[in-house]
């Protein structure tokens, strides 16, 4: 039995709020200063209504992961053009509460998640893969040059959100982290059209945070075996996700990625989401015959470990292998992640919400965010209900 996670309701907005002190005609943000480390600070933005394309999305809570850890303590980030400090926030979820004229797709009361990155106009960006950037002058919400979702309200296009089901309302703020490990397997699955009996059965995933787990929950609905390494012994929070969804968890300070391969089946399919680029390289060493690995970690670090290159180069020419790197996600990783959510709750009701281990209220609480994101496994800062 799973216990599930507080709902949006349940959160008590009656003691201690912070007063909006905005003026008229504008609202409430989170905010830093790019380059700045901890620099997180309130700020507002003016109140707008959409344009006859767009629609008005009133934000209910917003995932905080380790991209907006490094943009709190100054490593990444960049204000929109004619701004010195950015709204952050990325991973949304929001309900419509007005539309413009034109639109007839979404309409108030909808539930939905907005789409991350815009795009630049190369020609990947124009053929309707702005995930697959060839110039990389794009812009992304809450990152790089545009304000993000850790606001009232925000304005968007319809080609950028995705409608999420009521059913989904506690957890479909999981669709944007999902969505990373959507198309890594997606992508897995095009590059391995070379192989004509493509059907993974053994996976490993390296990391037990968000992305993690989520990728373990997405292949084990696949019907894979799938072995989840971390370095926290179990029992832990991300030890019993694993668990409850059949998969094997290994703490890699008890059990190290060698001897879990040496254990297994033909590797088929590593998911690498650690954050440290030397286990990239060591899961190249055990990676099965005709086997994908796939990098997600972004790494800015000037890390350098030693490589066994002969045994990697022996291996990857002899047994077909196949190493990606891949980041951000299409509009079909969004669609799929929307359907792939709602399959988890039907083959594991309540596990998912185990995912959102801290909740923060927004303008309350907001000073917390930097160290609440590498607590627990997921953090989310919820807002007010209208």
């Amino acid at each position: 039995m799973h216990t599930p996670a507080p709902r949006f309701g349940d959160v008590d907005w009656t003691e201690d709020l912070v007063t909006d002190t905005t003026t008229d005609g504008r609202m409430p943000a989170i905010a830093v200063y790019p380059g700045k480390a901890q620099s997180l600070h309130l700020t507002s933005l003016p109140r707008t209504l959409p344009d006859p394309d767009a629609v008005r999305v009133r934000v209910r809570r917003v995932g905080v992961c380790g991209t907006d850890r490094d943009i709190i303590e100054g490593r990444y980030g960049r204000a929109p053009s004619g701004s010195d400090e950015l709204v952050i926030g990325h991973e949304s979820l929001g309900v419509v509460d007005a539309v413009g004229a034109n639109v007839s797709d979404l309409k108030p009361g909808d539930l939905v998640v907005a789409m991350v990155r815009r795009p630049d106009g190369c020609p990947c960006c124009q053929a309707g893969q702005p995930d697959m950037c060839l110039w990389q002058q794009y812009t992304e919400r809450g990152i790089l040059g545009a304000n993000g979702y850790m606001v009232e309200h925000y304005t968007e296009q319809p080609r950028y959100l995705l409608q999420v089901p009521p059913e989904l309302e506690e957890v479909g703020v999981l669709v944007e982290p999902l969505t990373v490990v959507e198309k890594a397997v997606r992508q897995a699955d095009l590059i391995q059209r070379r192989v004509a009996c493509w059907d993974p059965q053994t996976a490993i995933v390296l990391g037990a945070g968000p992305v993690g787990l989520l990728g373990t929950l997405l292949l084990r609905s696949r019907g894979v075996n799938v072995s989840t390494l971390a370095r926290t012994p179990a029992p832990n929070p991300a030890a019993a996700v694993v668990a409850a969804c059949g998969a094997h968890y290994v703490a890699t300070r008890e059990t190290s990625l060698a001897e879990l391969a040496r254990s297994l089946p033909n590797v088929d399919l590593i998911l690498e989401a650690t954050g440290v680029s030397a286990l990239a390289f060591e899961a190249m060493t055990v990676l099965g015959i005709n086997g994908v690995l796939v990098l997600l970690s972004v790494t800015g670090g000037d890390a350098t470990a030693p490589v066994p290159t002969d045994r990697i180069n022996h291996g990857y020419v002899l047994g077909n292998k196949v190493t990606v790197g891949s980041v951000n996600a299409a509009r079909e990783d969004f669609a799929n992640g929307v359907a792939h959510l709602t399959s988890f709750e039907r083959l594991w009701p309540g596990l998912t919400a185990q995912l959102i281990t801290h909740r923060l209220r927004g303008l309350d609480e907001y000073k917390q965010i930097g160290e609440a994101a590498g607590a627990g496994i997921k953090t989310v800062v919820e807002f007010p209900p209208a």
